[in-house]
């Protein structure tokens, strides 16, 4: 996946000869499937149509990184696979979300291992096959996570987290950076989607809720550990330190800190989003 990202303030996007131009800066459109746009800076409708017609979904977030804002090409495709995904959800929705929960435990589990804690897989997984539906097994999803970030936050220095999971706002700088992350690809996930045909708000683990794309959130749960493993990382060698984030309604990572963090993120978008494609072309496979 080639994803542009633009993080700065008082630019103006536009398009010139099958490309956006960025200052004197210009890209082909070929080269672009998403754009990420971050900062203080000027786009018109022209230039959205433009990038609708090419089928390049946009990601904007704010300049402080609490909010994010997804445009997705206007189009209608792949009615046959959204039929195909309605009916999957209706008459197979148990099965699916088994397999979704079934993928997470195992990769965190083999995440814990790597960090020499040993989990009794065999045991969640068995809940999870005899679980007889969705509430049962976010019953044991919930029992699952709630051990796992015990050991996860027991890895990491603990003036940089409370010792669990914390969001809406996040309270320290590991939550932070977890929750900027996940929404970061939960929207990637939704753009790719999109494009593939599928309805992102028909899920099987999470239940449709508003404007939630519970589908995204469906494969976002198979890498969670890996985008948690990255975070620990960034933490342990110090890329990222206390320092990178602010204290305001909420811990949150700072805009310069960002801008600078955008290397090593756009790296691991692209080690992350071929898995990513892959899952998605599994799931088209299973509802075929």
């Amino acid at each position: 996946m080639k994803t542009v990202i633009v993080d700065k303030n008082k630019i103006e996007i536009g398009i010139k000869n099958s490309g956006i131009t960025i200052d004197d800066q210009h890209i082909p459109f070929r080269l672009i499937d998403m754009l990420v746009l971050c900062g203080d800076m000027e786009i018109g409708t022209k230039t959205l149509i433009t990038l609708s017609k090419e089928r390049i979904p946009v990601l904007i977030i704010s300049r402080n990184s609490k909010n994010f804002s997804l445009t997705l090409p206007l189009e209608a495709k792949n009615s046959d696979l959204k039929i195909q995904q309605y009916t999957s959800a209706t008459k197979n929705r148990l099965e699916f979300a088994k397999y979704f929960l079934e993928e997470k435990v195992k990769n965190h589990s083999k995440h814990l291992k790597s960090m020499g804690i040993t989990t009794d897989t065999t045991n969640w997984l068995q809940k999870i096959n005899n679980s007889e539906n969705i509430s049962g097994l976010l019953g044991v999803e919930g029992s699952f996570s709630r051990i796992y970030f015990k050991h996860y936050f027991s890895t990491l220095p603990k003036v940089l987290h409370k010792g669990k999971r914390s969001k809406n706002p996040p309270l320290d700088p590991v939550n932070a950076i977890l929750s900027y992350l996940y929404t970061y690809f939960y929207n990637l996930i939704t753009a790719r989607l999109y494009i593939y045909g599928f309805d992102a708000s028909i899920s099987y683990l999470h239940e449709p809720f508003r404007s939630h794309n519970g589908l995204s959130s469906d494969i976002l749960e198979i890498f969670r550990s890996e985008i948690n493993k990255k975070v620990a990382q960034w933490f342990l060698d110090e890329t990222l330190t206390s320092d990178d984030f602010t204290k305001k309604n909420g811990i949150f990572l700072r805009y310069e800190s960002r801008k600078r963090l955008w290397k090593e993120i756009k790296e691991f978008g692209n080690s992350l989003m071929p898995k990513i494609d892959e899952e998605i072309a599994l799931l088209r496979s299973a509802i075929s």
